[in-house]
């Protein structure tokens, strides 16, 4: 299990921390790989841009960026983009799916909304495929609430809000 504070412990434990330059070549492939066994991966395009230069896009603009680590491999991860002075997107929220089922989207989760609080946030939006019912099921869990539906890439996409406390 992980600890509610994200430090490391024994082996199995998830260590959160900010994306560092380091991770870039794992973030990608953990957004490829984990896009694909999910049956969500849509090939590249402008819908995963940010993912190229995660320092522009989420850490120099005002958002955050978070990987989480067990025993050393990369195979969590999520970031808050800011959109205005008061609401920022998610994105990128992936869990390697040998990892999945450990509440360790939860813990990112928990973690990045904490951040886009402190950020001054007051709420977070963000989208999921119709077919991604694990997310829905999280960020439902979460307090999320369905705010409408889309179109990314052919593909439909459900909105979701929250309010920040």
């Amino acid at each position: 299990m992980s600890r509610a504070d994200g430090s490391a412990g024994a082996s199995g434990e998830l260590q959160v921390r900010r994306f560092q330059a380091g991770d870039a070549l794992a973030v990608r492939q953990l957004h490829h790989g984990g896009l694909t066994a999910a049956g969500a991966h849509l090939g590249r395009g402008q819908w995963d841009q940010d993912l190229d230069s995660v320092p522009t896009t989420f850490l120099d603009d005002g958002g955050e960026f978070l990987v989480g680590l067990c025993d050393a491999r990369l195979v969590a991860m999520g970031g808050v983009r800011h959109v205005t002075d008061t609401v920022g997107e998610l994105k990128g929220m992936l869990v390697h799916p040998a990892f999945q089922r450990r509440g360790y989207g939860r813990l990112i989760l928990t973690r990045l909304e904490d951040r886009a609080g402190e950020l001054g946030y007051r709420r977070l939006r963000l989208d999921t495929m119709v077919t991604q019912t694990a997310a829905q099921r999280l960020f439902g869990s979460a307090g999320y609430g369905a705010v409408g539906r889309g179109e990314l890439a052919g593909t439909d996409v459900i909105y979701y809000e929250k309010r920040l406390a």
